[in-house]
């Protein structure tokens, strides 16, 4: 740590939890606000567009999110929520390859 004059002390950042985390440690899906279907990935749904804003690459949204919410992003790991309908040619359920 740095004792000069003028230089204010930072400390360290608190370790939290983000609120997607905090919806999913809730059971609530974070685009949706609907309960978890954790047999289902959010990859695997119908609902799944991919949108791109301006140059950067397409992203992952939830066309069924909440009212009047722009949703997050999705990642292709995300647990789905219980109006999770399988996209053609995804896996029929958790028990198939």
């Amino acid at each position: 740590m740095n004792q000069t004059p003028g230089w204010t002390v930072v400390p360290n950042a608190a370790t939290g939890r983000g609120a997607m985390r905090q919806h999913f440690d809730r059971r609530i899906h974070p685009a949706t606000l609907r309960p978890l279907a954790p047999d289902f990935r959010c990859v695997d749904c119908v609902f799944v567009v991919f949108r791109r804003v301006d140059d950067g690459p397409p992203r992952m949204k939830c066309s069924r999110k909440a009212a009047r919410r722009r949703g997050p992003d999705l990642k292709p790991d995300f647990p789905a929520c219980d109006a999770y309908q399988p996209a053609p040619g995804a896996p029929a359920g958790p028990d198939q390859d």
